[in-house]
């Protein structure tokens, strides 16, 4: 009789991880917690420091005629300085339930530090008059501006430090490696039978207020350019452009709990996705009060983003949008 065949062993393929925020293949399973840092967008904080590294960055009305940034990171070592740091507001309180995330920030008024308390939010005032270790006054810039407001426009995060001053501050630091951030990637996340969208222009709108925001796409970077305030965004660090893979609009039913602005992000709603060049109309929502937001096409099936990073705009309702 014939020896039986040996059967050929069976091999697992080696597992896939991906970081959460931006698709890009990760070594191990990404079980940290997001870093978020309240950003300053005014015409005179101006440029940023530090952005290009985050995940995700989202611009939105915080009070008044006032509009921000909120930078997400999964890992904030990369940027040296990340800034120019200002105080929290609702708007982001909300956002850091959304998405578990730690907030550094430099400080806040007295409703805003209560409704981060309210809500359980993790977050540290990094607001220092001299080097800390974890921020420090770029003094030189503040002298550039000639006035007493440019002391507001000089602090500076060190994203090195920031997952250390978590734990110091006796912060949770990880997350199970199967929790959900509702974003899905692919390679090239240009939409399919989307629109051409080079240029990508959102005017912020609520009430008297008004503040433009175009989005470039630059076919060498395969990315668009952050322009605002009549210029293109140039990092202070690196004096490269600030760019981004995806953009997505998000239209927000927002209203004002004093004199700060709050956005219902559980109720969703309509939006836009670009990516190389073309725009597709979404929907986008939230779970409940602390999952992270998710996005769809108007078929309902689930939005695939570019790996990369992502612009996100949170707008009120009635916020113009065009795109060519």
């Amino acid at each position: 009789t014939e020896a039986p065949t040996p059967e050929e062993p069976t091999t697992e393929p080696a597992p896939v991880y991906t970081n959460p925020l931006n698709g890009k293949t990760l070594d191990a399973p990404f079980t940290g917690r997001i870093y978020a840092v309240s950003i300053s967008n005014i015409r005179g904080a101006l440029p940023h420091y530090g952005t290009m590294n985050a995940d995700i960055l989202m611009e939105m009305w915080v009070n008044g005629s006032i509009i921000r940034d909120l930078a997400l990171f999964t890992d904030p070592t990369q940027s040296e300085a990340i800034g120019s740091v200002r105080s929290v507001r609702p708007m982001f309180n909300e956002i850091a339930k959304h998405y578990d995330a730690v907030i550094f920030d430099a400080g806040g008024s007295e409703q805003a530090l209560g409704h981060a308390k309210k809500l359980g939010v993790d977050r540290f005032n990094i607001d220092t008059q001299k080097d800390s270790g974890y921020s420090f006054r770029n003094t030189d810039r503040a002298y550039l501006f000639k006035n007493e407001s440019g002391w507001e426009h000089c602090l500076f995060a060190r994203g090195d430090q920031l997952e250390a001053l978590a734990q110091e501050k006796g912060f949770r630091t990880t997350q199970p490696e199967d929790k959900e951030y509702n974003l899905r990637f692919r390679e090239d996340g240009t939409p399919e039978n989307g629109e051409s969208a080079e240029n990508v222009t959102v005017t912020f709108t609520y009430r008297n207020n008004r503040k433009d925001t175009s989005m470039v796409y630059d076919a060498a970077l395969g990315k668009y350019v952050y322009n605002q305030y009549d210029q293109a965004m140039v990092l202070g660090d690196t004096q490269d452009p600030e760019t981004f893979t995806n953009v997505i609009v998000m239209l927000a039913d927002i209203t004002t709990d004093g004199i700060y602005y709050t956005a219902n992000f559980e109720a969703g709603g309509q939006g836009y996705y670009a990516n190389g060049g073309k725009l597709i109309p979404i929907t986008w929502g939230a779970d409940d009060a602390e999952s992270p937001f998710w996005f769809k096409t108007v078929d309902g099936e689930p939005l695939e983003l570019g790996v990369g990073n992502t612009y996100m705009a949170i707008a009120p309702v009635d916020s113009p949008v065009s795109y060519q």
